[in-house]
């Protein structure tokens, strides 16, 4: 019996490709095969390639005229600007869009230390309720998808600075957790050379 292609091909195709670069399937640098693509997720090559230029649109995959697609590499100085960028969407959503504290404290204690310090970013910029600033995070977080599984390895397993960072929250001290925040950045900014190689 032959299976038909769904209803909506091209959304098909683009949530493959989505849970394919959030599984680690692609390596970066390395050429995406819109043939082989297609035939794993059962769909004709058309629907792929418009679900590759959607994600090359938005900077998660990379086109290079007549070579194809690419699963992107970052260099040190693209993950330092990514960074960078993070902690300016941090810093709007302790700053430009206040809530309060009590949701902010909310977001915070819903978190469990050991999930890391991305949970509690994401967290902070969730609780925001702005979704423009969610969506350009959370874009953010997709580019640096490697990244930031290769930094886990450099974070602290016992979870404590996040810990400190939740006890500065839950105290409403929020010029201190920007402190932490700007000290954070400053150490995961050096480690960009490494996390580029840990991160192939």
């Amino acid at each position: 019996m032959q299976t038909s292609e769904p209803r909506d091909p091209y959304g098909a195709a683009l949530g493959a490709l989505k849970r394919f670069a959030e599984a680690g399937r692609f390596v970066p640098g390395e050429p995406i095969v819109v043939t082989e693509l297609a035939a794993e997720v059962g769909l004709s090559a058309t629907p792929v390639r418009e679900a590759l230029a959607c994600l090359a649109g938005q900077g998660l995959i990379e086109r290079r005229r007549g070579r194809g697609y690419f699963y992107p590499s970052l260099t040190p100085a693209e993950i330092i600007d990514l960074f960078e960028l993070q902690l300016a969407y941090l810093h709007a959503a302790l700053t430009l869009y206040p809530r309060g504290l009590t949701p902010l404290r909310k977001a915070a204690v819903a978190v469990d230390p050991l999930d890391g310090v991305q949970a509690l970013f994401d967290a902070i910029i969730n609780q925001s309720t702005n979704a423009a600033l969610v969506l350009a995070h959370q874009r953010v977080v997709d580019r640096l998808k490697a990244v930031l599984k290769a930094e886990r390895a450099h974070e602290d397993t016992d979870g404590a600075t996040v810990r400190t960072m939740m006890e500065v929250i839950i105290d409403g001290r929020i010029p201190a957790l920007l402190g932490l925040l700007e000290s954070y950045h400053e150490r995961r900014c050096s480690r960009a050379t490494i996390l580029v190689i840990e991160a192939a």
